[in-house]
């Protein structure tokens, strides 16, 4: 990314963070950034809220014209974790959009700031970089605090079609299309052929993997369906000791300790772990993320509870809708 653009997006008191850019026209707009936080952090929210400080003055000279334009509200404090929180938004110019390849036409920053970074790990080959963080710290992964707001960041990013600026210089910008599984939490059981019953409505050669029973209650229960030619679909039931923090902000009766993860194995699982997967793994995926919404969606509508996303994020009807419509692949994609 042009450095030049980098250095615009932020006011220089926050220029040495790392940078969440979040568009304005998707899930941002339905889920606010202090949501999706605790949604992670148990303890998060707004030590400032925005606009609390009047309006932003302007940044003088050339490099910041139009970036802070009059009239924009003062950013907000958001804490995340103990010594780490959001500054922002900031707000985000259209070239500096299209710069961070982002499909909104408009978007905002928030600068993540810790007080003490730990030092950086070793250098490591990491086996699962499907969003580049390996590649964008050659001398180090991050450890600590500052590893577990930047997965945070990425997690966002992925959720709202946003992108995160690494140090500076790097920018990832995770494919929104790569969250594939879902998990309904219920208070409802099922029995194991009627978990079965309900993958063979999408996939008819399914067929039960195991069944474990258990003293504290219903068995666990497995089930697989290979289609023809997108890998297989996969539907667990158990009872999970704990349910994710996103729940928390629900009454309890809108969900239950009975997770019903509905996932996706390709035919070749090692595309999952990689960043810029084939044409054929996209394709496939497409096809199998409507297979697993229209599942889950199926579920629910049978027991209740929600629904939450592999990034630990609640999933309300629209995106539900959004994942049941298959996702174009660019033609410029490399196919072999």
């Amino acid at each position: 990314m042009d450095p030049v653009v980098v250095a615009g997006l932020v006011p220089d008191a926050h220029a040495g963070a790392h940078l969440l850019a979040v568009p304005r026209s998707r899930g941002a707009a339905r889920t606010p950034v202090d949501a999706l936080a605790r949604a992670w952090f148990p303890e998060a929210g707004w030590i400032t809220t925005p606009g609390s400080g009047g309006a932003a003055r302007p940044m003088a000279g050339a490099r910041f014209r139009g970036v802070v334009p009059d009239a924009v509200v003062a950013p907000g404090v958001l804490a995340l974790v103990e010594g780490a929180r959001a500054i922002g938004p900031f707000p985000v110019t259209v070239p500096q959009t299209q710069a961070l390849d982002l499909a909104s036409g408009a978007a905002e920053i928030f600068a993540l700031e810790l007080d003490d970074p730990p030092p950086r790990g070793a250098p490591a080959a990491v086996p699962d970089d499907r969003d580049g963080v390996a590649r964008a710290f050659p001398a180090g992964l991050p450890q600590g605090a500052e590893l577990q707001v930047l997965g945070w960041a990425v997690a966002v990013a992925r959720r709202v079609g946003g992108a995160v600026v690494v140090d500076g210089r790097s920018v990832l910008t995770p494919d929104p299309a790569s969250g594939v599984d879902l998990t309904l939490y219920s208070a409802q059981v099922l029995a194991p052929e009627d978990v079965l019953g309900v993958l063979r409505t999408v996939v008819p050669s399914a067929q039960l993997v195991s069944v474990e029973p258990r003293a504290d209650g219903p068995s666990d229960v497995a089930a697989s369906g290979d289609t023809p030619y997108d890998g297989a679909v996969r539907l667990w039931m158990q009872r999970v000791p704990e349910v994710p923090l996103a729940l928390g902000v629900l009454d309890w009766r809108e969900y239950g300790p009975y997770a019903y993860r509905v996932s996706w194995s390709p035919a070749d699982p090692y595309e999952l772990a990689v960043e810029r997967p084939s044409g054929l793994h996209l394709i496939a995926r497409s096809r199998a993320r409507v297979l697993v919404a229209r599942l889950a969606a199926m579920l629910q509508g049978r027991l209740a509870g929600t629904l939450v996303d592999d990034g630990g994020f609640l999933v309300r009807d629209l995106d539900l809708d959004e994942r049941l419509t298959p996702v174009p692949t660019p033609t410029s994609q490399f196919w072999v």
